[in-house]
C-alpha cells in the first residue's frame, strides 16, 4: 500500500498582504476537511510597507507521518547521491530534520525570501498531499507507470501558446 499520495509544491505571490489570508486559507482548509488534500507544509510570509516581515508555518502531518515522510524523501535523495549507503544516511537525516519540524526552509532562508519580495506584499508556499490521488498512484506504481510530466496549465501559458501558434502560422504563410 502507498504510504502517501502525490505531493505538490505550490508557490504564490500576492500583490497585497491582505490577500494572503481569508478566502484562500478557508478553501485550503475546506479541501483538507473533505480529505481531498492534506497540508504537508504551509509557509506564509508577509512584508509590511516598511519592509518588516513575519512568517507562519504549519502542517497537518502527525509526528509519525512527518518522520516517515522525511525518512522517505531523505532515502530517495541519498540513493540518488550515493546508492544504498546514501539511502540509509539520507533516511536518517530526513527523519531527524522532520522530527525537529524543519520543513526544508531555515529561518535564514525565509529571511532571504522575504528580502526579495517587495514591501507590502506576501508570498505563500503550500506543500500539499493529494489524498484523492493516493489510490491512483498505487495502481500506477503496481503497473510500473513512470511519471513523464506534470504541472498546472495557467492562463499565461495558454496565452503564450496562442502567441506561439500565431507566430508559427505567420512563418508558415511566408513559406508558401
Amino acid at each position: 500500500m502507498v504510504e502517501f499520495g502525490p505531493i505538490q509544491l505550490i508557490a504564490i505571490g500576492f500583490p497585497e498582504v491582505k490577500y494572503l489570508k481569508g478566502e484562500l486559507l478557508k478553501e485550503i482548509f475546506a479541501l483538507s476537511e473533505k480529505k481531498i488534500i492534506r497540508v504537508v507544509g504551509l509557509l506564509a510570509i508577509a512584508k509590511d510597507e516598511k519592509g518588516k516581515f513575519g512568517s507562519v508555518q504549519l502542517t497537518e502531518l502527525s509526528d509519525d507521518d512527518r518522520i516517515k515522510l522525511g525518512a522517505g524523501i531523505g532515502a530517495l535523495i541519498g540513493y540518488g547521491a550515493a546508492g544504498k549507503e546514501g539511502a540509509i544516511a539520507g533516511a536518517n537525516a530526513g527523519a531527524e530534520h522532520m522530527y525537529y519540524k524543519e520543513f526544508g526552509l531555515s529561518r535564514e532562508q525565509i529571511k532571504e525570501i522575504a528580502k526579495n519580495i517587495p514591501n507590502d506584499t506576501a508570498a505563500g508556499f503550500l506543500l500539499v498531499e493529494h489524498l484523492w490521488a493516493k489510490k491512483f498512484k498505487e495502481i500506477a506504481l503496481k503497473q510500473h507507470g513512470i511519471l513523464l510530466a506534470n504541472g498546472f496549465i495557467t492562463l499565461d501559458s495558454l496565452v503564450a501558446m496562442g502567441a506561439a501558434l500565431a507566430e508559427g502560422a505567420k512563418v508558415g504563410e511566408q513559406l508558401k
